[in-house]
């Protein structure tokens, strides 16, 4: 049976958190010196809504506001999609197409942990099928034609000089590889 990736396995971003009365400023400030595109925004240990550096620059700079005296409250998108950190990342990949969204807030137990991004899922969905095809591989015999000595008969894929070569099992043990 297939190994299932949790969402909390996935998450690279951890979870940045910022109060509805904080500027916007403020938050642009946080955001940067965090290398991150969102904040959780958080109201007596309760989420209320997230601030990306979309809603800063759709909502605030394209509009002409002034950033220091805009309330994240004002443009924070309320009641943010969520998913709990041990479900499978099948589901939050179906949850982000459901929505339309871009980005999941993790939680544990309901508390904020971090963000996934469908980029984040992607990546791990690719390395957990790139390992099962490590294993089909594995489990398959290749035949063909040594490149070593020109024996015909099973190969095996071994790395020499920096370059992939497929020799016989006689090559590859006079190798000692």
């Amino acid at each position: 049976m297939a190994s299932r990736i949790a969402v909390g396995q996935v998450v690279k971003r951890k979870a940045v958190i910022v109060k509805p009365n904080d500027s916007v400023h403020r938050v642009a400030r946080i955001l940067s010196k965090n290398k991150v595109g969102s904040a959780v925004v958080v109201d007596k240990d309760e989420i209320v809504g997230i601030i990306t550096d979309r809603d800063i620059l759709d909502k605030v700079v394209a509009k002409g506001r002034d950033p220091k005296s805009v309330k994240v409250k004002e443009v924070m998108t309320k009641k943010p999609v969520t998913i709990e950190d041990d479900y499978d990342i099948s589901d939050a990949i179906d949850k982000m197409m459901d929505k339309g969204i871009r980005r999941l807030l993790v939680t544990r137990l309901g508390k904020p942990i971090g963000f996934v991004t469908a980029a984040d899922l992607l990546a791990a969905l690719n390395t957990y099928n790139s390992e099962n095809e490590e294993e089909l591989t594995e489990e398959t015999e290749v035949y063909g034609i040594c490149e070593l000595c020109g024996q015909y008969g099973p190969l095996y894929k071994v790395y020499i000089e920096g370059g992939e070569k497929w020799i016989c099992e006689s090559c590859k043990d006079s190798l000692n590889l």
